[in-house]
């Protein structure tokens, strides 16, 4: 996700008061946990606790390179960056130590509105990412045609069971405005599904919005 990303959500953020904001996913190997931490947090603040945040590994080898980021070593610099975040976000007092962020006591404010923490969604397909779902995320955010989500679903709920965990929500990410496809989708429990915009000039993307509006009001 693009470090400008957060200025146009803080914007969106200011200008609603009911449409739930988020990323889509933020590339938190590429990004500072710290800085990271306040941003979430200050936005969550700014939306009055409608911040979702969705994470991911990436998979620019060359792109993390250039951040510092080992690509094979990725996945598990995501896990400690996001534990160092949570520690940010739900001590008075933050401290970390591990393999790859280190801080020591430190101040950090504001803290997020939602309690402990905005969900966090984890993006990724097939079961490695499911389990990373499981295990230090809110919901798993797979993306629409990269994989049979209704079976994985299936897969999802027996790997929360085994962790002793509830069910696991699931947003499905640019799925398409169909009703045979969402159909399905809301057969299988899903939670949340976006549907994404094309790149378009202000009077065509209200027209796509006014579809859009039209399409969900069946599903609700």
């Amino acid at each position: 996700m693009l470090a400008r990303s957060f200025p146009a959500l803080g914007a969106a953020a200011a200008v609603t008061s009911r449409l739930r904001i988020g990323t889509g996913i933020c590339l938190v190997v590429e990004r500072d946990p710290i800085v990271l931490a306040k941003e979430v947090a200050t936005l969550d603040v700014l939306s009055r606790g409608r911040f979702i945040f969705g994470v991911g590994g990436g998979w620019n080898a060359e792109e993390m390179a250039d951040h510092g980021t080992d690509f094979a070593l990725r996945w598990q610099v995501l896990r400690e960056r996001v534990a160092a975040m949570k520690e940010i976000w739900t001590s008075e007092a933050p401290r970390f130590h591990g393999r790859f962020v280190n801080f020591d006591r430190c101040l950090a404010n504001p803290k997020p509105v939602q309690r402990p923490h905005p969900p966090i969604l984890m993006g990724g397909m097939g079961g490695h990412a499911r389990q990373r779902a499981v295990d230090c995320g809110a919901g798993w955010m797979p993306i629409h045609g990269r994989e049979d989500i209704v079976a994985g679903i299936e897969d999802l709920r027996q790997r929360a069971e085994r962790a002793g965990r509830g069910p696991v929500p699931v947003t499905v990410w640019s799925a398409k405005p169909d009703a045979g496809v969402v159909g399905a989708y809301v057969k299988a429990g899903v939670h949340r599904i976006v549907l994404t915009m094309p790149p378009l000039g202000r009077d065509a993307a209200l027209g796509v919005l006014d579809s859009y509006a039209a399409f969900i009001k069946v599903f609700a």
